[in-house]
């Protein structure tokens, strides 16, 4: 069996929610991440939008982190997007689409100067 590794990279976004949550929360949030990065796995997830290769974490409590699963020439890869709670999923889909398409227009913006040269 061989086993996908995934770098992780985090929005200002979610680095800016994640700052304000207390520890206990951090530390059950960083776990899942964690076994997503070195093993792959993706517990309790599912595909919210397959256009923008939108994918959310859940937790019972109604935790919620949203992220995208990419690829680029050295692999795969995990942006974590934006978190929040299920009183605010509509509004925090909304800010993880957008961060998402803010992403793709930066890489694609790169892509195109390295290409132009």
């Amino acid at each position: 069996m061989s086993w996908i590794r995934l770098r992780v990279y985090r929005s200002r976004p979610y680095r800016a929610w994640f700052r304000n949550l207390d520890i206990k929360t951090q530390r059950i949030i960083d776990a899942r991440i964690d076994i997503a990065r070195r093993d792959g796995i993706l517990i309790k997830h599912k595909l919210l939008d397959q256009e923008t290769s939108l994918y959310e974490f859940k937790w019972d409590s109604g935790l919620r982190v949203y992220f995208s699963l990419l690829q680029d020439k050295d692999g795969n890869f995990l942006l974590l997007l934006q978190g929040g709670n299920k009183n605010s999923q509509k509004e925090n889909i909304g800010s993880a689409k957008n961060v998402i398409l803010k992403a793709v227009r930066s890489i694609l913006g790169k892509k195109k100067k390295i290409e132009e040269k």
